[in-house]
């Protein structure tokens, strides 16, 4: 089944749309520019209802006839707080004054996720106990907010949750007005934000009125329970990559990310899992092994243990109907979806998801759900999507079986299904030939001489980047220069 969710239409009184940016474990989304829709500047929910109740008629003091539209097609209309139950429509829930972030969960570029507690013997403590906060992000603190929280519980509702059911985190919008929340929050980064990775630095959560209760999937009792995740990612290979391709997207696009972001604490490609081979029992041990998903488990003991709950994992019905929903709504890939398209935005929403795996050592069973669900605006990303898919075909990074770097030789540090394919050994050499990013961009790529006479056929590549750090990050991988004398082999997973 394929839907679709036609975007708000901002009114000619609304602020116009800006955008933010997003990816890798928890509440990253690998996209710097994640599509935030516009926010209205006609006041918050409350403000709207106590205008409302007091018979105050200003502008200022609602909001726009869409959300209030929107709220009431989700079935959770906001009313005053002491209504007491006497409208038939469910109200949201009001964070209450006082509550405090107990500490950091995760962030990406786009959203963080906070620990929350309530004060004592508040009674709408009870309604938010088993939830985390989860709040919109900003470049820089002050920086104006550009995330539609209305709109994206709907997109959530009515487009995710009949695709993917039960497979869906719990997510609900919470009033987050006049409780001062948001300042309690930017305290607590500002605090922490020499522990923060160097991307996210600096950045804090945007002015709101609104905000989502997700679902807290860490386990209650560490004895009993374990909690993996990861993102899934692309769990078919891209409909445009070449057709001699030696990666998957997933594979090609951390290649990629290795040699443009040059940062020493970020994980290695081969350190993650390739979306393929979680799927795929047709490869080597080091490809396939499920410890991809979450290496902190391959040395706690209980080996045998984990092995066995990692492995039920990439056959678990949420990621079979998370595939099959990604192969419907884009069967042409990037580089050949129009625009228009209205399914192809949902495609890579579903590509950018976070899986959540419980891991219950009782029984022992999985229990999956996904979050991080966020629309993403198609005129905004949609040339990014393009842009990057002619990278990872252009530069090399789908095909290329070397980088030569400063005249050494050295195999791409990716441990990807396609690699040990047999079709691996059939194909022409490509080869990725890094140049210093200080060099002249213009300076004829002719003019550097090729260490060997490569035989007619291979592909050469050229990126620049900074040459130094990469061969430190390249080092472990170095090899003596290919044999252009004898065909190409498929690579060892040793």
């Amino acid at each position: 089944m394929a839907l679709h969710l036609v975007p708000p239409q901002p009114s000619s009184e609304e602020s116009a749309s800006n955008q933010g940016d997003a990816a890798e474990p928890c509440f990253d989304d690998n996209s710097s520019d994640l599509a935030q829709t516009p926010v209205s500047n006609h006041g918050s929910v409350v403000d709207a209802i106590e205008d409302h109740e007091s018979g105050r008629d200003h502008d200022g003091g609602w909001l726009t006839p869409q959300d209030m539209a929107i709220l009431k097609v989700l079935g959770s209309e906001p009313c005053p707080m002491n209504c007491l139950g006497q409208h038939h429509h469910q109200c949201l829930k009001r964070l209450p004054s006082g509550t405090k972030p107990v500490k950091l969960v995760g962030e990406g570029s786009a959203n963080a996720v906070f620990e929350i507690k309530v004060p004592p013997r508040d009674r709408a403590g009870r309604d938010l106990k088993g939830y985390l906060l989860r709040v919109a992000k900003v470049p820089s603190l002050g920086a104006a907010p550009t995330y539609n929280y209305v709109y994206q519980q709907q997109f959530l509702q009515t487009t995710i949750k009949p695709i993917l059911g039960d497979h869906v985190v719990n997510q609900e919008l919470v009033v987050l007005h006049k409780t001062g929340i948001i300042q309690e929050l930017n305290n607590l980064l500002r605090t922490i934000d020499h522990t923060r990775k160097d991307k996210f630095k600096g950045t804090y959560v945007g002015e709101t009125d609104l905000g989502f209760l997700v679902e807290d999937m860490r386990p209650q009792d560490p004895e009993t329970c374990t909690l993996v995740e990861f993102k899934p990612k692309w769990l078919s290979q891209s409909p445009s990559a070449p057709k001699n391709a030696i990666r998957c997207r997933q594979c090609a696009m951390e290649l990629r990310n290795l040699v443009k972001d040059l940062s020493r604490n970020k994980a290695r490609p081969e350190q993650k899992p390739c979306p393929l081979a979680l799927i795929s029992s047709d490869s080597p041990w080091p490809v396939r092994s499920p410890f991809r998903m979450a290496p902190h488990l391959e040395n706690q003991g209980s080996k045998e243990f984990y092995l066995e709950a990692l492995g039920a994992i990439p056959t678990h019905p949420a990621i079979r109907d998370l595939k099959a929903q990604q192969d419907i709504h884009d069967t042409v890939g990037p580089l050949y979806a129009a625009s228009s398209d209205p399914f192809f935005p949902l495609a890579m929403t579903l590509r950018d998801c976070t899986c959540f795996a419980q891991i219950h050592k009782c029984t022992p069973s999985v229990r999956i759900r996904f979050g991080d669900f966020d629309w993403k605006d198609p005129q905004v990303k949609f040339e990014r999507w393009r842009g990057v898919e002619e990278e990872l075909i252009e530069k090399g990074f789908y095909t290329a079986e070397w980088i030569l770097c400063d005249g050494t030789f050295y195999r791409p540090p990716t441990l990807c299904l396609l690699e040990h394919m047999p079709t691996v050994s059939k194909k022409d050499m490509a080869i990725i030939e890094i140049r210093d990013s200080k060099e002249d961009r213009s300076t004829d790529p002719q003019q550097h001489a090729f260490p060997l006479q490569a035989p007619p056929g291979t592909k050469i590549h050229r990126c620049q980047t900074n040459t130094a750090v990469l061969k430190r990050l390249l080092e472990p991988y170095k090899k003596e220069a290919p044999d252009f004398t004898r065909p190409a082999r498929k690579r060892s997973a040793s």
